[in-house]
């Protein structure tokens, strides 16, 4: 008898945690849209240190070795909202050097899949992963400073949905929103398709003859 109970507790839990990590995998596949602006603080170019005498600086950042898994422009598709927030940007006097919006389905946190992205003048690698929050990397090169000296700038944040994130740098700049993609609702599923029983309907009465 007590083997009969150990084995079915074993089974529900089974089921339990087959369950959860269904769940889990069902909510990791969500996608999401993210929206990217890339800036420069052109006033703070004079901080940048010279090189010394005699050496010639190297003009890309050295990344390390990663699976690259092309560029965020060619994917970046996606209508953008942050349209105001760069227009004032350029206002103060930023230079706006990228400003993207894409939808992805993050990967899972350390996963090795960057995304190339930047200009002539910016340029970088960039992801997005997720665990129980969303978190963005970025390592950023500004290739032509003063005295021709790149500025590198590493970033990284753990994000919400829905908030608007700013990342500084004492050179560049990155402001960043992710909204999650609602499923979409069918109609048979408003109907009670879904298999949830209706409420019991009031008994009828008939006129009286």
């Amino acid at each position: 008898m007590n083997r009969i109970i150990v084995l079915a507790s074993l089974y529900t839990a089974s089921i339990w945690f087959g369950l959860v990590a269904t769940g889990t995998a069902i909510a990791a596949a969500d996608p999401y849209k993210f929206e990217m602006i890339v800036f420069e603080w052109p006033a703070r170019a004079a901080e940048r240190p010279a090189p010394p005498p005699g050496v010639t600086p190297p003009q890309t950042a050295t990344l390390p070795e990663r699976h690259v898994l092309g560029r965020l422009e060619a994917i970046a598709s996606a209508n953008k909202s942050l349209g105001p927030v760069a227009y004032t940007l350029g206002r103060k006097g930023m230079i706006v050097h990228k400003h993207l919006a894409w939808v992805e389905v993050p990967r899972g946190l350390d996963a090795d899949a960057w995304y190339q992205v930047g200009d002539d003048r910016v340029g970088g690698q960039v992801r997005v992963t997720r665990g129980r929050y969303l978190h963005l990397d970025a390592d950023l090169s500004l290739r032509d400073g003063p005295g021709g000296i790149p500025y590198d700038a590493h970033f990284e944040r753990r994000m919400r949905s829905d908030e608007l994130h700013y990342l500084d740098s004492p050179h560049l700049g990155i402001l960043i929103q992710a909204t999650r993609i609602e499923p979409a609702v069918s109609p048979a599923a408003d109907d009670g398709a879904s298999g949830e029983p209706k409420p019991a309907q009031p008994a009828t009465i008939p006129p009286a003859s």
